[in-house]
C-alpha cells in the first residue's frame, strides 16, 4: 500500500499548525466516503508512516477516544501514562516507544460529504507534554481551518503577524446563532447556524423589509435592547415574545468597535434537561424548584405549573419565593433570564 502524494495546502497547514502548537511532528489523515485514504504527514520518516500504517495503526485507541469529542474539539493525551495506551502494550513498546511520541493532540471532524479529517500532533520524548490550554489553541486553529470547509491558501498567515492565532474565526463554526449588528439592526456579520434559522425571531431580523405586523414589534423590541446596550456599553437582555416561541435576546457591545453589538436568540421553550440539572449545581435548588422553574422559563403560567404537579397554586408561589431568594432574583422575568443564559452556555 502507497501513500498517495499529499495535498500541498495541507501539508503546510499542518506545518503551520505544528509550529503554533510547538509540536516536532503532525500528520492527517483523511477517509473518504468511497473508502479512500489519504495520508500528509510532517515531521516522520517514510518507513515510520509504513510502519505504523501497516502494522500498528489497528491499535491505536486514537479512534475510539476521538469518537466521544464533539467535532473539531482536541483531546489532550500522554500516551506513557494514558490507560488506554497503557492497555495496548504491542503498540507502545515496539512502536511509540521506540519512536519518543510521548504526547499527542488530535481531533477530528466529518465533513457534510461523508470525509472524516483527522489531525494529530506529537511531541517526543524530552519535550514539555502538551497542556490543557494548546488544546484549546488547537481547537481553534482548527475550527479557522474548517470555515466553509476549505482550506485557506497558507499565504494568508504568511502576511499576518507571529500571533496569527489570535484571527482565528471560532464563532463560525458554533452552533449557537449569532449575529453583529448595529443600532438599526443592520446585520454586519452572521454566522451559518443565525443563517440558517427560520423561525419567527430570527426571519424578523433578517428580513427588514417585513411588512408583518408581529414581525416589526419583534425588530423594534430588538432595536431597542441593542440600542440600551450600546448606550450603556453594557450587556442588556430581554424577554422577546413571537408567535412560535419566547426568545431570550441578548445585546452585547464589541470591544473596539463602539457603534456594534453581538445579539443572540435564545428559544426558551422546550429548554433541554440538562437546564434542571444546572439550576440544581449551580443555586443548591431542589429538583422539583429546578423543575418548576424550567417550566416557567418554558412559558407555563404558575396555574399550570400548579395543575401539572397537583399542588395548589400558593405552594408554586412559596416555591418561587425560595427560588428567588437562592438565585438572586425578584422578578419571574429576571429569573427566565437567567435560566436562558445557563440554556446558552450549556
Amino acid at each position: 500500500m502507497t501513500s498517495p502524494a499529499p495535498d500541498n495546502n495541507s501539508e503546510l497547514w499542518l506545518a503551520h499548525i505544528a509550529d503554533m502548537l510547538g509540536a516536532e511532528a503532525s500528520g492527517m489523515l483523511t477517509l473518504h466516503p468511497d473508502g479512500r485514504q489519504d495520508l500528509v504527514t510532517d515531521g516522520h520518516s517514510e518507513s515510520a508512516i509504513a510502519e505504523y500504517r501497516d502494522h500498528y495503526s489497528h491499535l491505536d485507541p486514537l479512534p475510539s477516544l476521538l469518537a466521544g469529542r464533539p467535532d473539531g474539539r482536541a483531546i489532550v493525551l500522554d500516551t506513557t501514562r494514558h490507560p488506554a495506551y497503557l492497555a495496548q502494550s504491542e503498540l507502545s513498546n515496539d512502536y511509540l516507544r521506540p519512536h519518543g511520541i510521548d504526547h499527542i493532540i488530535a481531533t477530528q471532524w466529518r465533513q457534510p460529504d461523508g470525509t472524516l479529517r483527522v489531525i494529530g500532533i506529537q511531541r517526543f520524548h524530552g519535550s514539555e507534554p502538551f497542556s490543557i490550554a494548546l488544546g484549546k489553541e488547537l481547537d481553534r486553529l482548527i475550527h479557522h481551518w474548517r470555515i466553509g470547509n476549505a482550506i485557506p491558501l497558507p499565504a494568508g498567515f504568511d502576511a499576518r503577524t507571529g500571533d496569527s492565532r489570535r484571527h482565528c474565526d471560532i464563532a463560525a463554526q458554533l452552533s449557537l446563532p449569532l449575529v453583529v449588528v448595529d443600532c438599526r439592526l443592520a446585520i454586519a456579520w452572521a454566522n451559518p447556524a443565525a443563517s440558517e434559522e427560520h423561525s419567527s425571531a430570527w426571519s424578523a431580523l433578517f428580513d427588514k423589509r417585513t411588512n408583518n405586523s408581529a414581525q416589526i414589534a419583534i425588530r423594534r423590541q430588538l432595536q431597542a435592547l441593542v440600542a440600551a446596550s450600546l448606550r450603556q456599553r453594557t450587556e442588556s437582555e430581554a424577554l422577546v415574545a413571537a408567535s412560535d416561541n419566547t426568545w431570550l435576546a441578548s445585546a452585547t457591545p464589541l470591544n473596539g468597535k463602539p457603534d456594534l453589538a453581538l445579539l443572540r436568540l435564545t428559544a426558551m421553550h422546550h429548554l433541554g434537561r440538562g437546564v434542571r440539572g444546572r439550576l440544581q449545581r449551580l443555586f443548591g435548588l431542589t429538583p422539583a424548584e429546578a423543575e418548576m422553574t424550567s417550566r416557567l422559563a418554558n412559558g407555563e403560567s404558575l396555574d399550570a405549573i400548579a395543575e401539572a404537579r397537583n399542588v395548589c397554586v400558593d405552594t408554586v408561589r412559596t416555591q418561587l419565593r425560595t427560588v428567588f431568594k437562592k438565585t438572586g432574583t425578584h422578578r419571574q422575568g429576571e429569573l427566565v433570564c437567567a435560566v436562558g443564559r445557563l440554556a446558552v452556555l450549556g
